[in-house]
């Protein structure tokens, strides 16, 4: 049997305002970035003309900034969940999200290796893998509860048993030395 290329049932749609918002804001850092990388040549010359290390410094630190930028936005919005995936045979997730360069990107993962984390961070709603990649969804705009609450273990029975509670712990500290 020939293996489908479908990633599965929708289950998560991001607003497609917040998307176009996302990707114009990262346009427009990386624009601007390679603009200022084009003005460079001619600034810098005259910089050191004025001798001012004030000034040298201020324009360092200011390109240093410009330079910065798309990749501290590319960390926040790379976390941002556009479309979420559910394939019953597989048992399989799939979560699409956008690169650097606007280019959307896949992660495949099963229900087992998503964690949630005890204390939420910002725009974490749950994390995957070993690595712990975080991850962000809008509950709100879920389509399919069930399939997004078997993908963050809600479905699976709860455990008050201490020595399971024990074995958590050592789990997650021997995951802290690492």
């Amino acid at each position: 049997m020939a293996k489908s290329d479908s990633p599965g049932r929708l289950i998560y749609e991001a607003p497609e305002q917040m998307i176009r918002m996302i990707k114009m804001i990262k346009r427009l850092s990386i624009s601007t970035t390679i603009l200022s990388a084009g003005v460079q040549p001619f600034l810098y010359p005259k910089l050191i003309a004025t001798g001012s290390s004030l000034t040298m410094g201020f324009a360092t630190i200011t390109c240093a900034g410009i330079f910065i930028s798309p990749l501290i936005l590319n960390w926040f919005t790379k976390r941002y969940v556009t479309k979420l995936y559910y394939d019953d045979h597989s048992d399989q997730f799939t979560a699409k999200h956008l690169n650097l360069l606007n280019r959307v990107v896949q992660l495949q993962y099963k229900s087992n290796q998503v964690q949630v984390p005890e204390m939420l961070g910002i725009f974490t709603t749950y994390t995957v893998g070993q690595k712990k990649r975080p991850l962000f969804v809008d509950p709100n705009m879920v389509i399919d509860m069930n399939a997004y609450k078997r993908m963050l273990g809600f479905d699976r029975p709860v455990s008050l048993k201490p020595e399971d509670f024990l074995r958590k712990q050592q789990n997650d500290n021997d995951d802290h030395k690492k």
